[in-house]
């Protein structure tokens, strides 16, 4: 008898714990998402989501290129590293903040003459 006493101890005191830290568990798993501005450009880039949560990484591929385009990427106004990939074309990578953000490509015509 006293088996089974302590059995629905251990047991009902589980459940106890477990109901009452269930909100626990989910509290952290809700991290804030923030917006992308692509500037009217999103279907250039695969991999292009509308929102990120804070704190991840962003991967994302840029395939629209011209042999005589030169190209760079800005993220609020600051340049972002990018990579080369053969068969995915730039590779623009970087953690997202904890504020909405806007991706920049600037291109230039290499092949015109420059003019200052």
């Amino acid at each position: 008898m006293k088996k089974d006493t302590i059995k629905r101890i251990i047991l009902f005191s589980t459940i106890i714990l477990l109901v009452g830290s269930f909100p626990f568990f989910f509290s952290g798993c809700k991290a804030d998402k923030y917006k992308v501005d692509y500037c009217g450009s999103k279907g250039c880039y695969s991999n292009a989501k509308d929102s990120y949560k804070a704190g991840s990484k962003v991967t994302l591929y840029f395939e629209l290129i011209a042999t005589d385009t030169d190209y760079s990427f800005t993220l609020d106004g600051e340049p972002v590293n990018w990579s080369y990939d053969d068969k995915k074309g730039f590779v623009i990578e970087f953690i997202m903040p904890e504020h909405d953000v806007k991706l920049e490509c600037h291109t230039r015509n290499s092949m015109l003459p420059q003019y200052e």
